[in-house]
C-alpha cells in the first residue's frame, strides 16, 4: 500500500519541478501563455497539498479548507484555461474562470465549520470542470489522437473520481476511511500525469502545425511543390519496385492572368481553391496532388493504365469547364489545359516526368487550351 504522507511530498516535489520547467518553456517562448498557466496549476496543486497536510497539524480552517480547497478547484480551472489559450494562440477572457472561483468561495465559506462538507463541494466542482475540460480537449486539433485521446481519459476518469470522493465524503464526516484515501492517492497521482501530459499535448500540436506548414499550400490545402517531390517520388519508387505504371499530370488554369486582372487577386484566389477541389474530387486517395506554382498543379496518379489516365484527365478537364465559377456576384468561365507523360518501367527521375507533363502541358495550350495532351 502506497504511504499517503510518502506520496504528498512526492506529489509536492514533482508539480514544484514541472511549473518550474513549464515556466522556464514560457520564458523561452512568452509568446505561448498557455505554459505560464500550467506551470501556475502546478504551483497550485503543491501549495494546496502542502495546505492540506497542515489541517491536523494548525487549527486554521480559513487556511487549510477554504484557501486549501479555492487553490484544488483552481488546477483544472487553469489546465481549461491553458488548453483555451493554446487552441486559440489569443488571450483568452478569463471571465469563466473568475465566477466559478467567486461562487467555490461563497460556498466554501458558508461550509468551511464542516470539513466533510467542504471536501463534498470541492470534489463536485472539481469533478464537473474536470469533465468539462475533457470534452474540450476534442476540440484542439491537430495533435496526435494517442496524446489527445489519453488526456481526455484521463481529465474523464479523473472526473468520475471527484464525483465518487464527493459522494464518499458526504456519507462519513471521518475522511480517513480506506475508500476516501485510496480516491485522495488516485487524485494526486492523476493530477501529476494529467500535468506531466500538457507538454506533450502542446509540443505535438505544434509540430502537427509546423508539418502542415512545411507540406501544405497555404491556399488551397493541396501539397506544395516540395511535398510533391517528396511523396511522388515515392509513389513512384513503390510502383517500380511492384512492376505497375504510374502518371504524372501537370494542369494549368487557363488565362489566369486576365482572371486576376478583370476580377481581383480574391477572385483569382478562389478560383485556385476552386480548382483544387476538383482535383481533391477527381483524385484517389492513393494518388498525390500539389499546387506547384501560381496557377500550376500536378498531379501522380498510382497504378494507372494511357486509358485510365485519359479518362481522369478527360474528367478533370470537363469537370471544370462544364460548371461556370460563381465568386462575389461573378460569372467565371473556368478551363485548364493539362499534359501528361505515363511511367511504366522507366527509372527516369519525378523532375525528368514533370519537365515532359510540362512540355505536353504546352503543347495543349499551342492547341487551343480547354484540353490534355499527353507525351
Amino acid at each position: 500500500m502506497i504511504h499517503l504522507p510518502t506520496l504528498i511530498i512526492t506529489t509536492v516535489i514533482l508539480n514544484v519541478v514541472l511549473g518550474i520547467t513549464l515556466f522556464v518553456i514560457y520564458r523561452a517562448l512568452p509568446a505561448q501563455k498557455s505554459f505560464k498557466t500550467w506551470a501556475i496549476a502546478c504551483f497550485s496543486f503543491a501549495l494546496a497539498n502542502i495546505l492540506v497536510s497542515l489541517r491536523g497539524t494548525i487549527d486554521q480552517p480559513l487556511l487549510t479548507i477554504v484557501v486549501a480547497d479555492l487553490l484544488i478547484i483552481s488546477v483544472p480551472l487553469l489546465a481549461l484555461h491553458g488548453m483555451r489559450q493554446y487552441r486559440q494562440q489569443i488571450d483568452v477572457p478569463r471571465t469563466g474562470m473568475i465566477v466559478t472561483m467567486a461562487i467555490s468561495a461563497i460556498l466554501l465559506l458558508s461550509a468551511h465549520a464542516t470539513e466533510y462538507i467542504a471536501q463534498t463541494v470541492t470534489a463536485v466542482l472539481c469533478g464537473v470542470i474536470y469533465l468539462f475540460a475533457a470534452n474540450y480537449l476534442r476540440h484542439i486539433r491537430p495533435t496526435p489522437r494517442i496524446t489527445r485521446h489519453l488526456l481526455m481519459g484521463l481529465f474523464g476518469i479523473h472526473g468520475l473520481l471527484m464525483l465518487l470522493m464527493a459522494s464518499s465524503a458526504l456519507q462519513q464526516a471521518d475522511p480517513s476511511k480506506s475508500l476516501f484515501t485510496f480516491l485522495l492517492m488516485a487524485h494526486l497521482i492523476m493530477t501529476t500525469m494529467t500535468t506531466l501530459l500538457f507538454p506533450v499535448l502542446a509540443f505535438s500540436h505544434n509540430e502537427r502545425r509546423l508539418l502542415k506548414i512545411a507540406h501544405l499550400d497555404e491556399l488551397t490545402e493541396l501539397f506544395n511543390r516540395r511535398a510533391f517531390f517528396e511523396h511522388g517520388a515515392l509513389l513512384l519508387a513503390q510502383n517500380k519496385q511492384l512492376e505497375k505504371p504510374s502518371c504524372i499530370l501537370m494542369i494549368d488554369l487557363d488565362h489566369f492572368k486576365s482572371i486576376n486582372d478583370q476580377f481581383g487577386h480574391a477572385t483569382g484566389d478562389a478560383c485556385l481553391r476552386h480548382v483544387a477541389e476538383v482535383i481533391r474530387k477527381t483524385m484517389r486517395e492513393r494518388d498525390v496532388a500539389a499546387r506547384i506554382g501560381g496557377e500550376e498543379f500536378a498531379i501522380a496518379l498510382s497504378d494507372v493504365d494511357r486509358q485510365q489516365a485519359e479518362m481522369i484527365s478527360q474528367r478533370l478537364v470537363e469537370h471544370i469547364a462544364a460548371h461556370a465559377f460563381h465568386f462575389d456576384g461573378n460569372d467565371i468561365e473556368l478551363t485548364v489545359s493539362l499534359g501528361g507523360i505515363l511511367s511504366t518501367r522507366s527509372r527516369r527521375a519525378l523532375s525528368d516526368l514533370l519537365n515532359d507533363a510540362d512540355a505536353a502541358l504546352y503543347a495543349a495550350k499551342a492547341s487551343g487550351r480547354n484540353q490534355f495532351k499527353f507525351a
